[in-house]
């Protein structure tokens, strides 16, 4: 019996150093401008838990303006998102969450907590790229082209109407401000922000050049109207469209075909433009479009 109780103590002890051993690693930045590289463990009522070399600390909720998982600089959007001062979660895939984080749960990934217009919403750690809480000191200030996109967890008129009025107070880029600014769309990724706002009903062509690989096969080619050998995508954002073709949507909408057509087209809504390529797969892809922007108002 002694035997067994001690073996199920070591087990317990094991399970136990495994959670704290697991805690993905994050980048904090305090309120005050100051930067931490940490593990973060928790959210609580006493705010923030991290460990420190072999212990854990507990830093104010309110001390901590953003959670950086993903590194690097913040983009331009998010930071003039951030100017309006509203919390927001950045996904690794660019979709924006409008909310604020309200729980961390589990080891690794963690189980995020965030509380959005229409309830809360769990995600996972290792899908989520930065989580912003409040402005800090020395923030870098937003270029004026930076766009914001029109986020989940607001509702479609809130955000179209919020999405105008931001768009005029900042003023952000329009196409017609773009004319012969070449935009370029990589194929190894899904989607691209364009940085340019518009509104809903304008109306907007393209002039796309180049072509892209879809795969590792050198003939699995594509050009804006769609892949050469006439395949489709299952699981690519327009399953009916040709893979491979460039596509687009405003915010998080839904998306819409592009291809190589120049007649103009009218935006379903206000917000950021994303321009993307309609694939299930975007990884292997290589090559780029190049994409200019003409405004027909």
């Amino acid at each position: 019996m002694r035997t067994r109780t001690a073996f199920a103590l070591v087990l317990v002890l094991a399970a136990a150093t495994a959670a704290i051993m697991a805690a993905p690693r994050a980048t904090l930045v305090l309120r005050n401008g100051d930067r931490i590289q940490t593990e973060l463990i928790d959210l609580g009522g006493v705010g923030f838990t991290i460990r420190s070399g072999d212990r854990n600390e507990t830093i104010a909720a309110n001390e901590v303006a953003l959670v950086d998982f993903a590194g690097g600089a913040q983009p331009q959007n998010e930071i003039a998102r951030m100017q309006d001062g509203a919390p927001f979660i950045v996904l690794r895939n660019g979709d924006i969450v409008a909310g604020r984080l309200t729980d961390i749960g589990g080891t690794d990934p963690l189980r995020l907590t965030v509380r959005t217009n229409s309830g809360n919403e769990d995600f996972n750690s290792n899908e989520v790229a930065r989580i912003f809480l409040a402005k800090w000191d020395g923030m870098p200030s937003a270029a004026p082209q930076s766009g914001n996109t029109t986020a989940r967890g607001q509702g479609r008129g809130q955000g179209q109407a919020q999405g105008q009025a931001q768009g005029q107070a900042q003023g952000r880029s329009r196409p017609g401000q773009v004319q012969s600014q070449a935009i370029s769309i990589p194929a190894n990724q899904c989607w691209t922000n364009t940085g340019i706002y518009v509104f809903a009903g304008q109306s907007v062509s393209f002039v796309v050049s180049g072509e892209i690989q879809l795969s590792s096969d050198p003939n699995d080619l594509a050009t804006a109207a769609g892949s050469k050998t006439g395949r489709y995508a299952r699981n690519a954002p327009l399953p009916n469209d040709l893979a491979g073709a460039l596509i687009g949507r405003v915010g998080n909408r839904r998306p819409f075909g592009i291809g190589d057509q120049r007649q103009a087209l009218s935006m379903p809504e206000a917000g950021d433009l994303w321009l993307g390529i309609n694939d299930d797969r975007c990884q292997d892809n290589s090559g780029e479009f190049r994409v200019t922007i003409n405004d027909h108002r």
